[in-house]
């Protein structure tokens, strides 16, 4: 029996637990493990905002397009065609707010109606571009006024710029000329 209890402290004795090169080991791939989820994180976080970014310039973008598409609808444009997109205001006569004007001013959309200009744009989105292309607007070509609407639209804050390119064509509705011919 004492020979069996002798034996038992011997291996106790050698069994001093981890030595210094496995601990380095597991620490070292332990670091690596932590650094690749760290990445990661980073990485889905950075995808998060550059999302958020995304979706803020085009609800911002597609408000204003549907804006300038329901004002062009009802209203009169007369002599302004350009073939080559190269407009960058457009003035229509709208029955009931008169002549309304839209232009792009430092990066925002303005519309000017009876002299009031208002900023359709936030703060937080940059038109870079706004070009009208206007067609079927000459009184003797007989054919339904069309426009054209392209614009480029980026995000002002954010570390990374995004653009959008939007384009609509809409055709105005007014058929007033029409009904009295």
């Amino acid at each position: 029996m004492k020979s069996l209890k002798l034996l038992n402290l011997k291996r106790l004795g050698h069994q001093k637990g981890f030595t210094l090169i496995e601990v380095l080991i597991t620490s070292f791939v332990f670091s690596i493990i932590i650094l690749a989820v760290g990445g990661l994180f980073v990485q889905v976080i950075g995808n998060e905002r550059r999302a958020f970014a995304a979706q803020k310039i085009q609800d911002n973008g597609l408000y204003i397009m549907e804006l300038l598409a329901r004002e062009i609808r009802v209203s009169q444009i007369t002599d302004q065609d350009s073939t080559n997109c190269s407009r960058t205001t457009l003035s229509v006569v709208h029955p009931v707010n008169g002549t309304v004007t839209y232009s792009a001013n430092n990066g925002g959309l303005q519309r000017t109606a009876n002299g009031t200009v208002t900023d359709l744009s936030t703060s937080d989105i940059n038109f870079s571009r706004l070009n009208f292309c206007v067609m079927g607007s000459s009184p003797t070509d007989n054919e339904q006024v069309r426009v054209a609407i392209l614009a480029s639209i980026q995000n002002r804050i954010g570390k990374e710029i995004l653009t959008f390119n939007l384009e609509t064509t809409v055709s105005s509705r007014d058929v007033e000329l029409e009904l009295t011919q």
